[in-house]
């Protein structure tokens, strides 16, 4: 599990230091398409050429980061983004037809687009977000999925919505949490791992799994939805559930994080959460949606100092801020932040992925500010969203001191 970590981490640096804010390009440089636009387009053209640029790993489900083998898009062509400079010649002759491009989260394929455009293409097009949305869209919001994703995996990636849908739908579904006894019982070190458990889960963590898994007798024939926190690590135990003779595996892509912050959610997740927090995890929609329509709304940015007045030594950190908020250092600045508050004020809390930004919810929550929400997934997220997400767009409305960086 520490391996898988590293590799997400080195991963994550790697795509976001090389990439920093590429979409700051977006409709200059070449153009860029939602996914259900992207596929509306393709149906009309009867000429286009469909580029993946991630590795050959990815593209085939067989890379070393089990969470980076998410599937292909039916169609497409791998020339990975290292090997794009290469084949320009190659590539010449779709100069004057449709080029659209996908990676894993639109990182690679805004710099593969950019530099097909800067060498004479004419019609280039980024598809938004990548196989992380393909993945993380349920087919009510993106009816081609079933039609353009194919996967070698043996078991199914299933998209927060469908999987509400198949736990509401299946009696006797059998849905296992593998993270730690400690996590599944909102009782870890760290804050913002305690986010609750999907009820009638059961716990088998990741670590005993192989040894412990015989003991819940779990019939054969049964359908399993396996989920951690992130959607790190769940698939890593498909295996040895598939060695044992289960067939029917979902893995709840991005996790009980993602599951719990859906937007399409927000009003149905509370009762099938056990031991949730009594703050609000919320995705960037949602705080788009809280920024719009709660006036007064206050703001608390908790990402180290440097971050928030972008003199980050790493690039990719440095995002601006959303417009109003006040910069929160530790627990104790949050007492000045909150003098003279009403209990009936709205908090929109949001950080860089420490503990700190769910620390300082459950501080206000103590203190008596039951309208609290944590961003969840951080400012990183936000921004990216607003870029690649249908919806959000309007967000950047709402960024301040970015200029220049995307």
């Amino acid at each position: 599990m520490r391996q898988k970590y590293l590799l997400f981490a080195v991963a994550l640096i790697v795509m976001t230091a090389k990439g920093q804010h590429p979409f700051k390009y977006d409709h200059t440089v070449y153009k860029t398409a939602y996914l259900n636009e992207a596929f509306r387009l393709m149906d009309s053209m009867p000429n286009f050429l469909l580029l993946d640029v991630r590795s050959p790993g990815e593209y085939a489900d067989t890379g070393r980061a089990t969470f980076g083998d998410i599937g292909r898009i039916r169609g497409s062509i791998n020339i990975p983004i290292d090997s794009v400079p290469g084949h320009l010649a190659a590539l010449k002759k779709y100069i004057n037809e449709p080029v659209f491009v996908y990676c894993s989260h639109s990182q690679r394929s805004r710099r593969v687009s950019k530099l097909l455009a800067e060498n004479g293409f004419k019609h280039v097009y980024n598809i938004n977000g990548g196989m992380s949305v393909v993945n993380e869209s349920g087919i009510a919001s993106f009816p081609y999925k079933n039609k353009v994703l194919i996967t070698n995996l043996n078991y199914t990636n299933i998209a927060s919505t469908d999987a509400y849908d198949l736990i509401k739908s299946t009696p006797d579904l059998v849905i296992i949490d593998i993270r730690t006894e400690q996590e599944f019982g909102s009782r870890d070190s760290v804050q913002a791992n305690n986010i609750g458990h999907l009820k009638n889960a059961i716990n088998i963590p990741q670590d005993v799994f192989a040894e412990k898994i015989d003991s819940w007798h779990i019939p054969k024939t049964s359908t399993i939805l396996l989920y951690d926190l992130h959607g790190y690590n769940s698939m890593d135990v498909v295996d040895i559930l598939r060695k044992k003779g289960y067939t029917r595996i979902y893995n709840l892509y991005q996790g009980l994080e993602i599951f719990i912050n859906d937007h399409h959610l927000k009003n149905l997740i509370s009762p099938i959460i056990a031991e949730a927090p009594a703050y609000h995890l919320i995705d960037a929609k949602s705080g788009i949606d809280l920024l719009t329509g709660q006036p007064g709304l206050v703001i608390l940015d908790t990402r180290p100092l440097p971050e928030f007045t972008n003199t980050a030594a790493l690039p990719y950190k440095n995002l601006g801020h959303i417009k109003n908020a006040v910069h929160i250092s530790s627990l104790d600045s949050l007492e000045l932040a909150i003098q003279q508050k009403n209990k009936a004020d709205v908090f929109l809390v949001y950080g860089s992925g420490g503990d700190l930004a769910a620390l300082v919810c459950q501080a206000l929550i103590k203190k008596g500010f039951p309208n609290t929400y944590l961003l969840n997934r951080g400012l990183y997220d936000f921004v990216w969203s607003v870029a690649n997400i249908e919806g959000c767009s309007t967000g950047k409305e709402f960024l301040a001191d970015h200029e220049g960086l995307y």
